[in-house]
């Protein structure tokens, strides 16, 4: 046998050596897409602890007595809510344990962090009473979240009750309004009406109105994207305004529709069931 012979065998000997059996070529490419989305996950994942770092600071500035800071931190951590869960189904890397961190971040940021916040500048002279307020927020906000982790999305584009990140910009606009319009007599709210604001809001969360699900909706079409632009615009004119606007126009939305479609349901079942011909019978 000749050496380029023998060179030829090795060659062919290294090969089949080196060969990946068929059997385990999709073992091989699945380990490669799970680390890359191991990888992608990341992304996202960062958001959601940044959410959770943002309520952590927001308490600490509100112990400190930075109220203004305290508001403005809450609402960074409810953008830094939005982009993760859009990063996660942009990435297709949603997950229960990302769901599971977003929950509990969310309770830090949206439920603990904005119920310390109100009780400490408005509410600490009555304890017992600011408590209770403060303490039923918090407990709707983690019931909120807990429905929603475990109740099947039959409707697609809506959320039932008022999402707790809704919540927590309600209470932390209007600290951060307050505190910049509120030497203005006409923009001034009463002290008696925030404990009514909290209940209210606490009361919405748990409730069964439906509010549209903004973050969740997969495309962007060219109307949502001049109403996006035109918040912009807005936010760089005046930010306190247009984020008071715009959080207290949710929350008010879904109250004005439900009371809308329960009118219609009372006026078909009552006004015209009682205008029907009389049975022949």
């Amino acid at each position: 046998m000749s050496d380029t012979e023998v060179k030829i065998e090795e060659v062919v000997a290294d090969n089949k050596s080196t060969h990946v059996p068929e059997g385990d070529a999709p073992k091989v490419l699945s380990r490669k897409k799970r680390f890359a989305k191991i990888n992608l996950s990341i992304i996202p994942n960062t958001c959601t602890s940044m959410n959770l770092i943002c309520g952590y600071l927001a308490i600490v500035m509100t112990s400190r007595g930075e109220f203004l800071i305290a508001g403005w931190l809450i609402l960074i951590a409810n953008i830094f809510d939005i982009l993760d869960g859009r990063l996660a189904r942009l990435a297709s890397v949603e997950s229960k344990f990302g769901a599971e961190l977003d929950s509990l971040c969310d309770l830090v940021s949206f439920g603990v962090a904005p119920a310390f916040l109100v009780y400490t500048r408005y509410l600490e002279a009555d304890r017992l009473f600011s408590l209770i307020v403060t303490c039923i927020f918090v407990l709707c906000g983690a019931l909120r979240l807990a429905r929603f982790n475990v109740t099947p999305h039959s409707k697609q584009g809506v959320f039932e009750g008022l999402p707790i990140p809704g919540g927590a910009g309600i209470l932390a606009t209007l600290t951060i309004f307050e505190l910049q319009f509120g030497h203005f007599s006409a923009f001034n709210i009463p002290a008696k009406a925030i404990p009514f604001i909290v209940l209210i809001t606490s009361l919405l969360m748990v409730s069964k109105i439906e509010y549209p699900a903004i973050k969740k909706t997969p495309k962007t079409g060219n109307r949502r994207l001049i109403a996006v632009m035109l918040v912009i615009i807005a936010l760089v004119v005046n930010p306190p305004i247009t984020l008071f606007v715009i959080t207290w126009g949710f929350a008010l939305y879904g109250l004005v529709v439900y009371f809308i479609k329960s009118l219609f349901r009372f006026y078909r079942r009552f006004v015209l069931g009682q205008k029907k011909a009389p049975s022949t019978e």
